[in-house]
């Protein structure tokens, strides 16, 4: 951790270390709204990816001062629907997709920092695209210690809970600028826009995502292909092993399919090793998840997503989930979610076994 804080010193950034009791240890990267780096006890090798660039500090300057959105890794946080907050026009997605600077890096200050939580907030205004709309949004999020649900796995052990909420201004002239139409939003979009917590880990390649579910279940493409073998949808699991080479692809699932976990197995570069990192979420079946597929974008209810990144000079996996949505309205107009990361390192075998105690998965055969 020490050569991720002192690359980014030395790029003008300014990185925030947290340690809880229990050995776990945390990095923060407060102006760019990240998580950055989580560590077990016994090694500076980060469980989660982050970029290369940020190696050393004149990688990192030079990294930062480019054109275009900067992604350091990490932990991160934006808002849902996809549709509405990054694609200019349905109709050519890739050539319209950008990462609007108000969420990403955004405009992330620290608010508070002790030795049991460190708190930040995004007080900013994203635009909504299909309904040509500007909204103020304050975000919010904390990090605190999680506590080990398996202490006497012998597997060493970091993890946080994060808590986010999301505010989002009621004021009617605010949700009609930039519509061109003072009696209201467009047919078809409702008066009210509707947003929701989007968070994700990026996650070091290759790997395998392991998503339990309430039922055999097949999850949706939503861009790109799978290579062909590395996806299976089993009774109560769809895996993905996720490697280079191939296209980028991404799947998505709804609310009711899931369990409210999802894991994320991978060797690590110490031979023999093994990390196996879980995301606790919260699902609500009938809860109102805006986000939606590219096509048809009128279906949404997506809880959960996966995503590979293969090509280009960053390449990583994503485990993603979403929170129901808050709506612009009086009563409505805020969302709260709170989730855990559980990360172990240990061998193989002790992997398997707390894979089969918090997924209920059987995972032998892939660490063979």
């Amino acid at each position: 951790m020490v050569s991720w804080i002192n690359s980014l010193k030395g790029a003008g950034r300014v990185p925030v270390p947290l340690a809880f009791p229990d050995g776990s240890r945390l990095l923060v990267l407060p102006e760019s709204g990240r998580l950055l780096g989580l560590f077990t006890p016994e090694t500076d090798e980060n469980v989660l990816w982050t970029n290369p660039a940020l190696a050393t500090a004149e990688s990192a300057t030079a990294y930062f001062n480019r054109a275009g959105w900067p992604n350091p890794g990490g932990d991160r946080t934006w808002l849902a629907p996809e549709i509405e907050l990054f694609l200019g026009d349905l109709k050519r997605p890739w050539e319209t997709y950008k990462v609007q600077p108000a969420l990403d890096p955004g405009h992330w200050t620290l608010e508070t920092v002790t030795d049991a939580e460190l708190c930040l907030t995004n007080s900013t205004r994203v635009r909504l695209h299909r309904s040509g709309r500007d909204i103020d949004v304050r975000l919010r999020k904390s990090y605190r210690a999680a506590a080990n649900p398996l202490s006497k796995s012998g597997l060493h052990y970091a993890g946080y809970t994060q808590v986010t909420t999301v505010e989002l201004d009621q004021a009617a002239e605010a949700l009609r600028q930039g519509s061109g139409q003072a009696g209201g939003p467009p047919v078809g979009l409702r008066a009210e826009p509707a947003l929701g917590i989007w968070n994700l880990l990026q996650l070091p390649q290759p790997g395998t995502m392991l998503i339990p579910t309430r039922t055999a279940t097949g999850p949706q493409l939503v861009f790109g292909k799978c290579v062909a073998g590395e996806l299976a949808a089993e009774a109560g699991l769809v895996r993905w092993h996720m490697a280079a080479p191939g296209p980028d692809a991404k799947i998505a699932i709804k609310a009711p399919s899931l369990t409210g976990r999802a894991g994320y197995l991978r060797q690590t570069a110490t031979s023999g090793i093994w990390d196996l990192v879980i995301r606790e979420f919260a699902v609500d079946p009938g809860g109102n998840y805006v986000d939606a597929l590219w096509e048809p974008p009128h279906e949404t209810g997506w809880c959960f997503q996966a995503c590979c990144v293969r090509n280009g000079d960053e390449r990583f996996n994503e485990l993603e989930y979403h929170a129901p949505a808050a709506i612009a309205a009086a009563g409505a107009n805020t969302g709260r979610d709170e989730s855990r990361v559980w990360a172990f390192r240990g061998a193989a075998d002790a992997v398997s076994e707390a894979a089969c105690v918090l997924l209920g998965v059987d995972i032998e055969r892939i660490v063979e």
